[in-house]
């Protein structure tokens, strides 16, 4: 079976790059902007602070789809999302080498555990608006 192309990695790779060009005076300037919230009110790491403002620098809340909804808010439509890197769970990390025998920490290392990240769409509350009431009390 073929495995599905994640239509998003070309843009994390892309966002990546940059980050990665930027000066450490850059990425200061960036961060000293107000900080942006999630929709919960706590403010993201500097990595997503970073990612987030790259895609949109007016950038102030963040939150996905369905978050907006809950708070009685929808995305306009035709809005383009903003992408942050989301935990996707734990796997078994794969044993680049073969195991010694005698080599103590070789079972651990097996065993070890790596989180996996995906992009995922936020939307800034720039980019929504209010529910009607009689929609914001179905949702």
């Amino acid at each position: 079976m073929r495995k599905k192309e994640n239509p998003n990695k070309e843009k994390a790779r892309q966002l990546a790059q940059q980050i990665a060009n930027m000066t450490d005076e850059q990425k200061a300037q960036w961060l000293t902007r107000v900080p942006i919230l999630t929709i919960e009110g706590r403010p993201i790491s500097g990595k997503h602070q970073l990612l987030a403002a790259m895609q949109c620098q007016t950038a102030t809340m963040v939150g996905g789809f369905q978050q907006w909804i809950a708070a009685g808010r929808v995305v306009r439509e035709g809005e383009s999302a903003l992408y942050i890197f989301a935990p996707s769970g734990a796997r078994k990390a794969e044993a680049s080498a073969p195991s010694s025998a005698g080599a103590p920490g070789n079972a651990q290392a097996a065993e070890a555990e790596s989180v996996r990240f995906i992009m995922v769409p936020v939307f800034d509350v720039a980019q929504t608006k209010e529910l009607p009431a009689e929609q914001a009390a179905a949702a």
